[in-house]
This record gives structure tokens, C-alpha cells and sequence, in this order.
């Protein structure tokens, strides 16, 4: 018995060791998953960094597309940077916004470049070539905006934009393209797409009001560790088609009776000839002074005007139009005016594309725009200007409009929601565009089931009158954003 307990010493030294051996293995394990698991969330945060790196050059080119935005690459025409021909088939159909930085070279369009633009040639046709042909000026460049740069500054490289054509929108597969074609033609991939208010359409033309071009925006991010990514944007603007058939139109329905009192002022006019303005020629058709939606609403509104003044509002004359021009335009007023649905949808479209959005009474605004910056202002609430005032843009009120002294605007007035505009007048200042007032809501801020009796008392000496100016308002429709239809991310 003494023999055998001798041979057994040892066994718990081997057993610790093996048992040593069995815990190092497993700690080695946990600290080779730790270091993966560390690996993929770095890998997965690079990636991520690059995505939304991209995914900031995309916005910040799409609201430098606005013409009132800081750095607007859609400055007035003949100075903006924006595409208007097919990318390959003529001069300055592209666009490239580069972002180097600590003193890289960022040229997309040189194949010998580290971010050289691989895509294009896969969205329109290079003639075979990697990129698109030598022809000079195919191209136009600018830079990334300090306005925008965040700290530390997002690493995109470049965002390119062109007009979009049938066949652009394309995928691969492995190294198999798949044309998606708008209009399901491949004998049409050089159309251009036009988005006609719902959806995109090919056509040979070039897009032309009411349709509107369709802009393929594509940008690359690479992080310092080599990550890369790309996303695309198809953009177009969400316009807001607006035409006035008067000056001033007072938009009602079902005998409304609209009302205006007009003041003594010699000055003070109502005039629908078109006035140059906000950089646009006088070439529109004339409008009537003032626009009615209903037959009792002629006289009413004219009672309101001192007999005397008359003569101070024109517009259409001839056959049914008389002194003071004050007419019934229902048949000329377009659908999105026509009733408290639309003109709620109207003012949303505009609340969502404003620079300043106010949900409170207000008085003088700091900036009311200027001609080089129009605004699209939005007060949910009375406007109470008072003194030298001159605004450029939209202007939205959904309360009382109550201008007092020297106030003008050049651009469009929307007095929606009251449908209550009360001035009173002085100086030489006046309204340059159109005018339209609407009640839309009752006392208590419900929406009505039809328009209301919408209200314009104008009071004072002095100007302040309202002269039709389709240069002022083409300026303020064109004010509304570039908004995303379609997005997607490519292979580089």
C-alpha cells in the first residue's frame, strides 16, 4: 500500500497545469475575440464616418443650390454654376465641388488622380473611354463652402452634379450593367428627365417649365484609413408654380363679399401692367388691378374705392374691364388657389422650404431680404412692420398684416389664414409682384369649409401701392428648395 501512494505523486502538479493550460487557452481566446470585436467596431465607425461624410457634401451642395443660400452655387442666371447641358455632349455639363484637405489634390476628372471619378463613365456614354471625352471645358469646379465645415471637418472629397438622363440611373452586377431606364427605352438613353410635378418623364427636349430637370448628385467620402463610400441623389426643385391673374386678388368663394377700402392718396396705385423688377424685364401679359372670385364681389369692392381714384386702378382694359379695374378672375385662378385644401397646401410647401419661420406675433424682422438674397419668410401669426421697410422673397402671414409707414416688398405677399390686411400708408415705398389675401381659418383659428370674406384696408397718404411684376415674382417662386426623389449608394 506504501508503493502505490508513492507513485502517485505529481498528479495535482500535472492537473494544475493542464488546468493553467485549459485557462490560458480560454483567456487567449477572449482576448483575440476582444481585439476582433475592437477591429469590426472600428472598421464598422470608419465606415460609418465615411457614409455620413458623403451623405454632408450631398446636403450641403443640395442648399447651396438655393440662389438666397450663403455660397449658392445658383447665383442669378448667367452665373450659375449649375448644369444646363447633357454631361459629354457639350461644354459645362458637369460640376464638381471638391473638398481637399491638408493640401491634397482633389481633380475627380484625372485618371491619374487618388479619387479619380470612376462613376461617370458608367452613368453616361465616355465613347469607350474611362472617362468622358477630352473636350474643353466639359467641366466646371468649385469648392467646399467654410460655411458648412464642422470640426473636425467631414472628409467627402468631391460632390458631382449633372443633368440627369434616361439611362443614367444605372446598376451593376458584378461587372454586368443594368440600364434603368425612366421611360423603359434603351433607344432613348440621352433623353432628358423632366419631373412633371408627381414623376420623372423622357423626353428628347431640353425641360421647360412646367417641367422641371432632374439632377443626378453624386459624392465620395474616404476616411484617412482608406474607407470609401459613395452616394447618389436624384434632386429636382419643388417649385412652386405661382401665378397671379391680378395685383391684388382676393381670393373667396360662395359670395364672399371681399372688401376693400382704398385711401385718398393720389399716389397710391393698383397696377396690373407688368413692371420690370428683381432683375426681370417687363414681358409679362397684363392683369387685372384687382381679382375677385365672385360677381357680387366686383361692386362690393369697388364701392370701397374713393370715386375719385379711379383712374388709379388699371390693368386689362377693353370690353368688360372698366375703371377701377376690379374683375371676377375665377376662371383664371389657378387650382392650387382655389379653395382652403389647396391654399393650406400651398402654405406648407412653402413653411417647409423657409428661410425664417416664426410662430409668434411679430414686428420689424431683423433681415426682410434683400435683392441679392431674397427670403421666404413665414409668420404663423399678426406682422406689424413700421417705418423704412423693403422685403425680397416670399412672405408669408397667417394673421393680421398690418404694414404702417414707409413698408414695401418686392416679391410675393400671401396673406392667408385671416385673410386680414390692414396698412396705413406714407412715403414713396411699394408692393412689387403680386398680392393675395385669403381666409382660410375663423375667429378661433379653425379651418373654414370654404374661403371666407377676405379683407384689404389701405389707408394714409403717400405710395404703398401695388404694381404687377412678373420679374419679382419668378424671383420668389424660385426660392423653394431642391428636394431629394430618389437616393441610393454606389460601388466604388
Amino acid at each position: 500500500m506504501g508503493y502505490k501512494k508513492q507513485n502517485e505523486r505529481g498528479v495535482a502538479l500535472v492537473m494544475a497545469l493542464i488546468a493553467l493550460l485549459i485557462v490560458t487557452s480560454i483567456g487567449l481566446s477572449m482576448m483575440y475575440m476582444s481585439d476582433t470585436e475592437t477591429s469590426i467596431n472600428s472598421n464598422y465607425r470608419d465606415e460609418q464616418t465615411a457614409y455620413y461624410a458623403s451623405k454632408a457634401g450631398l446636403e450641403e451642395v443640395r442648399d447651396r443650390m438655393r440662389p438666397s443660400a450663403t455660397n449658392t452655387i445658383n447665383a442669378t442666371p448667367g452665373t450659375s454654376l449649375l448644369p444646363t447641358t447633357l454631361p459629354g455632349t457639350t461644354v459645362n455639363g458637369v460640376l464638381y465641388i471638391t473638398n481637399p484637405l491638408g493640401g491634397e489634390t482633389v481633380a475627380p476628372w484625372l485618371t491619374t488622380n487618388a479619387y479619380f471619378d470612376d462613376q461617370i463613365c458608367k452613368q453616361v456614354s465616355c465613347g469607350g473611354s474611362n472617362q468622358l471625352p477630352t473636350l474643353s471645358g466639359w467641366y466646371r469646379t468649385s469648392t467646399a463652402s467654410a460655411t458648412y465645415a464642422t470640426s473636425p471637418v467631414l472628409p467627402y472629397k468631391w460632390v458631382r452634379i449633372t443633368l440627369k438622363t434616361d439611362g443614367a440611373a444605372s446598376g451593376w452586377s458584378g461587372a454586368t450593367q443594368n440600364f434603368m431606364y425612366v421611360d423603359g427605352k434603351s433607344a432613348n438613353t440621352n433623353y432628358n428627365v423632366c419631373w412633371n410635378g408627381t414623376n420623372e418623364v423622357a423626353q428628347a427636349a431640353a425641360c421647360a417649365s412646367p417641367k422641371l430637370p432632374v439632377y443626378l448628385m453624386t459624392a465620395l467620402a474616404v476616411t484617412p484609413t482608406g474607407t470609401r463610400r459613395m452616394l447618389q441623389y436624384e434632386l429636382t426643385q419643388d417649385a412652386l408654380q405661382l401665378q397671379f391673374p391680378s395685383a391684388l386678388t382676393l381670393d373667396g368663394s360662395n359670395a364672399s363679399l371681399s372688401t376693400v377700402t382704398g385711401p385718398n392718396s393720389n399716389n397710391f396705385v393698383m397696377n396690373g401692367t407688368d413692371t420690370a423688377g428683381c432683375g426681370g424685364a417687363a414681358a409679362a401679359a397684363t392683369v387685372d388691378s384687382i381679382g375677385v372670385t365672385n360677381t357680387p364681389d366686383v361692386a362690393t369692392v369697388t364701392s370701397g374705392i374713393p370715386s375719385n381714384r379711379d383712374s388709379n386702378y388699371t390693368g386689362i382694359t377693353g370690353g368688360t374691364h372698366t375703371l377701377p379695374d376690379v374683375y371676377n378672375i375665377a376662371s383664371t385662378l389657378p387650382s392650387n388657389m382655389q379653395s382652403v385644401s389647396a391654399l393650406n397646401a400651398l402654405l406648407l410647401t412653402i413653411k417647409n422650404n423657409a428661410d425664417q419661420t416664426y410662430n409668434s406675433n411679430q414686428n420689424n424682422l431683423a433681415n426682410p431680404g434683400t435683392a441679392a438674397a431674397p427670403q421666404t419668410i413665414y409668420i404663423n401669426g399678426d406682422y406689424s412692420p413700421n417705418g423704412n421697410v423693403t422685403g425680397y422673397g416670399i412672405l408669408v402671414v397667417t394673421g393680421t398684416f398690418s404694414p404702417g409707414g414707409n413698408v414695401g416688398w418686392n416679391g410675393i405677399v400671401l396673406v392667408i389664414g385671416k385673410g386680414n390686411m390692414v396698412g396705413n400708408g406714407g412715403g414713396n415705398n411699394s408692393y412689387n409682384g403680386a398680392v393675395i389675401v385669403a381666409k382660410t381659418v375663423d375667429a378661433s383659428g379653425n379651418p373654414l369649409a370654404t374661403l371666407g370674406a377676405a379683407n384689404f384696408d389701405f389707408s394714409g397718404g403717400g405710395g404703398n401701392g401695388i404694381n404687377y411684376s412678373s420679374g419679382c415674382i419668378n424671383q420668389a417662386s424660385a426660392l423653394s428648395d431642391y428636394r431629394t426623389v430618389a437616393t441610393r449608394e454606389l460601388a466604388y
